[in-house]
């Protein structure tokens, strides 16, 4: 069996040569290139280490390519509306979008729509889950980086609006990415802004800011 392999997977919003690619991290090697369109900022996820997904710049679809099967686009998801920001949870179950000011969450085996959170006052700019896969965090241009329990969110009852874990006010411009260490709901949390400050984060108090 050989060795793993460190590699650096990115996409190109310009799409001249491809759309994503895939390169080994010590010599920059280009392994593999995928095309078709092109792919939004904070929209490139990977399925299972068997799929990679990339929102459509400026349109309202994800596009779908099988890994091992070289520059073949596969399918096209389409979605409700524009997708800012898509990220797959770390056990490959759940599938999030950020589509203007709410959060979509899928079931990847089924392709359900298992719920629609809508919590943020302005549109989405970034999503992010924990190493376990059971929480994520959502930022937006309404200055707010929001946590969210998965379990809390299934087992919401229908007919209210799902609430989340823990919403931080710390930043006085939109919330620009969003980083999640390990540790599961006791990770360490950093979020960057265009207030120039990169802020930490624990599950329950604000540990300390940096600014740029």
């Amino acid at each position: 069996m050989s060795a793993p392999m460190e590699v650096v997977v990115c996409s190109d919003s310009a799409g001249q040569l491809w759309n994503c690619a895939v390169f080994e991290l010590h010599s920059g090697t280009n392994l593999l290139s995928y095309r078709g369109g092109n792919t939004s900022t904070r929209s490139l996820a990977i399925l299972n280490g068997e799929h990679l997904l990339g929102a459509q710049l400026g349109k309202n679809y994800i596009n779908v390519w099988e890994i091992q099967r070289k520059d073949q686009l596969q399918q096209k998801i389409v979605c409700p509306g524009i997708v800012t920001c898509l990220t797959g949870s770390p056990n490959s179950l759940y599938l999030l979008a950020g589509i203007a000011e709410s959060i979509y969450l899928w079931e990847v085996s089924t392709g359900s729509l298992l719920a629609v959170l809508s919590r943020h006052y302005q549109d989405l700019t970034c999503l992010r889950f924990t190493d376990d896969s059971s929480h994520f965090i959502s930022g937006g241009k309404d200055n707010l980086a929001l946590v969210w329990s998965v379990c809390s969110v299934l087992q919401a009852d229908p007919s209210q609006t799902p609430e989340p874990r823990h919403v931080w006010a710390r930043h006085s411009l939109p919330i620009t990415d969003i980083h999640c260490g390990l540790m599961g709901p006791q990770a360490r949390v950093a979020t960057a802004s265009l207030d120039q400050t990169v802020k930490g984060l624990a599950p329950f108090r604000m540990l300390q800011a940096y600014t740029a």
